[in-house]
């Protein structure tokens, strides 16, 4: 069995709620919102952790999880936000799950990334994101407290 089909196997997503967002959207909404989007797709969460004030920028908690290979569909996060804490967006993570053929769901932008190509067509949206949603960024940075 390839690589491919042992991950269509299963329908199990590890979910990482945005840690730096419980202040504003409490942890539990988190997840509802999470579990809600992905059971459009049949998926179901089997383990969720997030980010530390240490990690969440580099996402290194998420890192070492994805270099673990754990048998899964994918990654459910709350959203791309989470990928645009650092001053450059952590834009290479996606790229590495997605070639290690791991599915990535972003709930609060319903977006779903299946593959490289998919993926390429957001490329330019994901780019944009970063400077459109820039003060946001900076409000929620500003805002976090540990």
């Amino acid at each position: 069995m390839n690589k491919k089909t042992k991950k269509n196997l299963s329908n199990e997503v590890f979910c990482y709620p945005d840690t730096l967002l419980n202040r504003f959207i409490p942890q539990a909404w988190q997840i509802f919102i999470m579990k809600s989007f992905i059971s459009n797709y049949k998926k179901k969460i089997s383990f969720y952790t997030g980010e530390s004030h240490k990690t969440y920028k580099k996402m290194t908690l998420f890192n070492k999880k994805i270099n673990e290979k754990p048998k899964l569909d994918g990654f459910v996060f709350f959203s791309f936000l989470q990928f645009c804490y650092d001053k450059k967006n952590n834009l290479k993570i996606i790229e590495e799950c997605l070639n290690k053929n791991y599915t990535i769901y972003l709930a609060r932008e319903k977006i779903v990334l299946r593959n490289m190509s998919e993926y390429k067509k957001k490329k330019m949206d994901f780019f944009y994101f970063t400077r459109t949603n820039k003060n946001l960024v900076k409000s929620i940075l500003q805002n976090f407290k540990y």
